[in-house]
């Protein structure tokens, strides 16, 4: 099966997803993603949110992955988009159903529309189709999920989504592929005026095992995106050179932002304080129409750049020959 998934109005990229942040003073958002694996002590800081839905069904659930009796649904997923009233720390899971069971949870920084990512565990165990609930604070509703006796009934995206980047003159290349356990994410931050995300990025939520990398990007700022046309949007990331997101006084300027993890689980960013990249390149070279799931309208974006990596003791990798594929989308 295909890893290609999507996370929308999130925060596990940027956006300001971040899973890094940096001796800035800022504020970062972080998420994770995946079954627990011991008893939930809830935080005092827990989000107030409600689920979007019509009926007692999540209206604008996206489910993909492969469900077949006796395989494994792990790299399955559900994103439904909730809405933040109070920011915090949020969990969620379905409970078991048949065998499978779909967790979550990270922290939402900001009110406003997020789409959170559920991950599957479990191995499905009769044929048909079964209801899983959701329910928060105030709101509830069900994603229904089709288990085949034979083959996936979710066609998976494109197999066309990759980055690969030259650091210190090391190389490193990452592809969406079948059974490589890597997903393509798209994620949105923001309520009114957003920043866009995609990346490459493990599976497994935030334990990325030793030797496997990962990068993901942001754009900033899409302004009053609820109301922006496929054109509108198309065109943010129209053709051309951009400049690199840089922070002045604990504040984002508008730009792209990378993040990358190396083989050793050690994050690296394009950020550089006020300084920024003066002597990077960030360009879109193509950007298309793309058919990622119904619901949404996507566009593929084709981009390359030079640029130097920080961590967050002030050492730098010199990045050249960079070139990612990603793939971003929002509701139509």
């Amino acid at each position: 099966m295909m890893n290609a998934r999507f996370r929308i109005h999130l925060a596990h990229i940027f956006l300001f997803l971040l899973a890094v942040v940096f001796s800035t003073g800022c504020s970062k958002e972080l998420s994770r993603e995946g079954a627990g694996t011991g008893p939930v002590v809830p935080p005092a800081d827990l989000a107030t949110y409600g689920l979007e839905h019509q009926g007692n069904s999540c209206s604008d659930a996206v489910v993909t992955g492969t469900f077949k009796v006796g395989t494994t649904a792990a790299g399955a997923k559900i994103q439904v988009t909730v809405q933040v009233a109070i920011p915090g720390v949020w969990t969620l899971t379905t409970g078991n159903v048949n065998g499978i069971e779909f967790s979550g949870g990270g922290s939402f920084s900001a009110t406003g529309k997020y789409t959170i990512t559920l991950i599957a565990s479990g191995t499905p165990q009769q044929e048909g189709t079964f209801n899983f609930p959701l329910k928060t604070t105030g709101s509830s509703c069900s994603v229904a999920v089709k288990v085949s006796g034979s083959g996936p009934d979710v066609p998976p995206p494109p197999a066309d989504f990759y980055y690969k980047l030259t650091a210190n003159g090391k190389d490193y290349e990452q592809d969406v592929a079948t059974a490589n356990s890597y997903m393509l994410t798209s994620e949105t931050t923001g309520g009114t005026d957003v920043t866009m995300g995609s990346g490459i990025a493990w599976a497994g939520g935030n334990n990325l095992p030793q030797g496997k990398t990962e990068l993901l990007m942001s754009k900033g700022k899409l302004t009053n995106f609820d109301a922006v046309t496929n054109q509108g949007f198309k065109t943010f990331f129209q053709p051309g050179n951009y400049g690199y997101a840089a922070v002045n006084n604990q504040t984002f300027t508008d730009g792209v932002l990378l993040v990358w993890t190396d083989e050793n689980g050690k994050n690296w960013s394009t950020l550089n304080g006020a300084t920024g990249q003066p002597n990077g390149s960030f360009t879109i070279v193509s950007t298309e129409d793309w058919a990622g799931y119904a619901g949404y309208y996507g566009v593929k974006v084709k981009m390359r750049f030079t640029c130097k990596f920080y961590d967050d003791a002030g050492a730098s990798l010199d990045i050249t020959n960079g070139e990612m594929v990603g793939g971003f989308v929002k509701k139509r």
